[in-house]
């Protein structure tokens, strides 16, 4: 297990729109995520979908959302490559921009601890970028 802290990123739009990109079908979309499909228990939105794994091979995944709106949500790691991980990711409005943390615990029982944390900075900063782009689209 190893604990993670991602700050310092900012996205180019107001929290309102943030959580508009959230909440909008067809406008949130993130490449590296294959054959999603999403489902509800409770409150919580779960998310199954497929990853290309860096060997190439293809990774089932399944994630529970907790939406805390309008600060954050926290993710947890159901089934996967990184089962057993959680974070949380908080938003802090800048005016017409918007700060982004995440914060967590990531765990795998597949993926050597020592390249947990790289992995998984490299999954932020890519959905990151690609939600960056999505809330061009809004």
């Amino acid at each position: 297990m190893v604990f993670i802290i991602d700050e310092g990123s900012v996205f180019k739009a107001p929290l309102q729109k943030v959580w508009q990109l959230g909440q909008s079908e067809g406008m949130h979309n993130h490449a590296s995520m294959l054959n999603v499909k999403r489902t509800m228990e409770g409150e919580h939105a779960v998310l199954a979908y497929d990853t290309t794994m860096p060997d190439g091979n293809m990774a089932k995944n399944k994630v529970r959302m907790t939406l805390v709106p309008p600060v954050g949500f926290v993710l947890e790691y159901l089934e996967g490559p990184f089962a057993g991980t959680k974070l949380m990711q908080y938003h802090i409005p800048k005016g017409d921009k918007t700060g982004v943390t995440v914060v967590g615990e990531v765990k795998s029982p597949m993926i050597p601890e020592s390249q947990l944390k790289g992995m998984m900075l490299k999954g932020l900063e890519m959905a990151f970028n690609e939600d960056q782009e999505n809330l061009k689209k809004l």
